[in-house]
């Protein structure tokens, strides 16, 4: 956490305009969010730049990127050295929440993009396990068979464990899924930027 805060600090002086940070998750944006202002980075990086964050609001989403926006193309002015005391913003977003998905952040709004981490499935999400297992069974149709996916792995409840044990115990086509999920999530975000 600290190395990409300390990061943001060296690319805010560089970069111009707006940058946009994806975190895989809202739980680990605000860890990360603590975490550099528990430790000053915040401070160092809001010297060159206004820090936004997504809310988990979906109402509050429109009047974040519009203060975003007006932040980026209305640059404040300091009075007393006659200087602009920010250069832009940092907007600190979440892969599959609102603003990585119909949102276009060109041009200024998104100068550079950072992901942090891969945002791949919960691997106690039911559905998708089910999902996974089906694709698995087109491959083999002795699916039943196949001790990976014996009644001890199934999941119910959530078990994180029994999970990856079914991750784990895939075919290629399962992980290939598994993984395309995660790339699929990885370029809609970006692509929010590149329009």
């Amino acid at each position: 956490m600290r190395e990409l805060g300390l990061l943001l600090c060296n690319l805010v002086t560089v970069v111009p305009q707006g940058i946009v940070v994806f975190f895989p998750s809202f739980d680990y944006e605000s860890r990360v969010y603590e975490n550099w202002e528990s430790s000053g980075i915040l401070e160092r990086i809001t010297k060159r730049k206004r820090v936004f964050r997504e809310p988990r609001n979906n109402m509050d989403v429109e009047s974040v990127l519009k203060e975003y926006r007006d932040t980026i193309y209305t640059p404040s002015v300091n009075s007393e050295v006659n200087q602009a005391s920010h250069t832009g913003a940092v907007l600190l977003a979440v892969v599959g929440a609102k603003l990585s998905e119909g949102i276009n952040l060109s041009d200024g709004m998104g100068r550079c993009v950072i992901m942090v981490g891969l945002p791949y499935a919960s691997p106690s999400d039911i559905e998708l396990l089910e999902r996974i297992k089906h694709i698995d069974g087109f491959r083999n149709s002795k699916s039943l068979e196949n001790p990976g996916f014996s009644a001890s792995y199934d999941v119910y409840g959530g078990d994180i464990q029994g999970g990856f044990g079914i991750l784990r115990s895939c075919s290629h086509r399962g992980k290939e899924y598994y993984e395309n999920l995660c790339m699929k999530a990885v370029n809609q975000s970006i692509g929010t930027c590149s329009q």
